[in-house]
């Protein structure tokens, strides 16, 4: 009885607050309060700029269920545990790419190398890094090889004997 009598209570003050709240700001200038813009509200600073529901969802869906299976989650994980991981992952690419663009200010184009420097306190990321550029030299140097004109009919190289 005492929660229906204040459920009932709550849309007339509701409804008093804002005709009241109409009623003043017609006689007296009043100031609104200053809000947060929605996309901050609740949101650690740093983060991305949209609200998840505002951007684009599920970018990762695919590779992160992957991944936490391959981690030892189950085979389809729950829908809130992939967002959340999404959402992290997002936040922390969005402010790397930022204190990258950061130092990169200067020249106004960023290279591997301001992402070398942002990452250049956490030793495991920094190895993986040049792991990664390392292997993509590596398979840039092979297809160079594998491109040698003897092997290649198109450029004009040596030809496969007559039958």
């Amino acid at each position: 009885m005492g929660d229906s009598a204040t459920h009932q209570a709550d849309p007339a003050s509701s409804n008093a607050t804002s005709t009241s709240r109409a009623d003043t700001t017609s006689n007296v200038a009043v100031a609104a309060p200053a809000k947060k813009p929605a996309a901050t509200l609740g949101r650690p600073p740093g983060s991305t700029n949209e609200p998840r529901n505002k951007r684009k969802k599920y970018v990762f869906n695919k590779e992160l269920k992957q991944l936490m299976y391959g981690f030892g989650d189950v085979p389809n994980p729950s829908n809130d545990a992939v967002g959340v991981l999404e959402d992290m992952l997002i936040e922390y690419l969005t402010d790397t790419c930022t204190a990258a663009a950061g130092i990169a200010d200067k020249r106004g184009k960023v290279n591997v190398e301001d992402f070398k420097f942002v990452l250049r306190k956490d030793a495991k990321k920094r190895a993986r890094v040049d792991e990664l550029l390392y292997m993509n030299e590596d398979i840039r140097r092979a297809k160079k090889l594998a491109d040698i004109p003897e092997f290649d009919n198109t450029k004009g190289g040596a030809k496969d004997p007559p039958i």
